[in-house]
């Protein structure tokens, strides 16, 4: 018991490194995660300084709001699609540049610098590239009809989901390339010395090796899409006909453009648990795939 008290006496001082994190952590995501709670269940308006409690109303209502469950199927759509494009196109370059390629740091340079740049920007180049860009480039073959996709309700969400790619491959690229170089190269020489063929020596030994970089790259890239809302509201904002809306940006507008912060908040808890449950759930499919890998 002495020698404990003093380690601790010893040791004690290092919680004033952990008091800075701590304090940041209760103010920036306890407190605010309270009063989000406190406000779902009220009709604030997202100004007054009075609150009046109206019980389940707001969930209630969102379970029946049309434009929710809209906003709630074209995140998802985005999200799956995005995940899926996103981690084939890094993981096939990150095959590509983890090989001896001439040139292949300059190619990997290239290919992350879209990550670098701001996702504002990037929006805003897009819509300039997709108004002005594309159009004259297919007129310099003789096709006069093409026009922004992002005008189209049909096309409006592929068009994002371009940018989006073109900008969010380049962290997946790299976490990829890392795991393929911590694969013993001793293992490849046997397979390739056992016959394996290319496509063999990838399912069998290779995509094993790189199952938690997998993990990784799907767990992020898709929390980050389904969170998406800069890029969204710089391209389309929701449009057209509401093609491209979002649980964020409808959030967005349920909470500040129509003064119904009360709905906006309990909109914005649901949305924390359904991402709590996607994370949980795709930690716990990948974790399992690893493993059976």
């Amino acid at each position: 018991m002495k020698a404990l008290k003093r380690t601790w006496r010893a040791e004690s001082w290092y919680i004033l490194f952990v008091i800075p994190g701590l304090c940041l952590f209760l103010f920036a995501v306890v407190i605010p995660l309270v009063m989000g709670v406190k406000y779902s269940f009220t009709n604030w308006d997202g100004v007054s300084q009075t609150l009046h409690y109206i019980g389940w109303d707001n969930y209630v209502h969102a379970i029946k709001d049309s434009d929710f469950w809209r906003a709630l199927t074209n995140t998802f759509k985005y999200a799956i699609i995005l995940t899926f494009l996103v981690n084939l196109i890094s993981l096939l370059l990150a095959l590509v540049l983890d090989s001896f390629l001439k040139f292949r740091n300059i190619f990997r340079t290239i290919f992350f610098l879209p990550s670098v740049i701001s996702i504002v920007l990037s929006g805003f180049v897009w819509s300039y590239n997709y108004s002005k860009g594309v159009p004259n480039l297919f007129k310099l073959f003789g096709v006069e009809s093409v026009t922004s996709p992002l005008g189209n309700p049909n096309y409006a969400l592929w068009g994002i989901i371009v940018i989006a790619v073109w900008q969010g491959i380049g962290t997946p690229m790299i976490i990829y390339i890392a795991g393929l170089q911590n694969i013993p190269s001793e293992l490849v020489e046997s397979a390739k010395i056992d016959g394996a063929g290319i496509l063999h020596t990838f399912w069998h030994v290779t995509l094993p090796l790189i199952a938690p970089s997998i993990t990784i790259n799907m767990v992020l890239v898709l929390t980050g899409a389904l969170k998406v809302f800069d890029l969204v509201y710089v391209t389309t904002n929701g449009g057209p006909g509401f093609s491209t809306d979002v649980l964020s940006t409808y959030i967005y507008r349920a909470s500040f453009a129509s003064h119904k912060g009360g709905y906006g908040t309990a909109l914005s808890m649901i949305f924390f648990i359904l991402l709590v449950l996607v994370t949980m759930i795709q930690l716990r499919i990948f974790r399992k795939k690893e493993v059976e890998l």
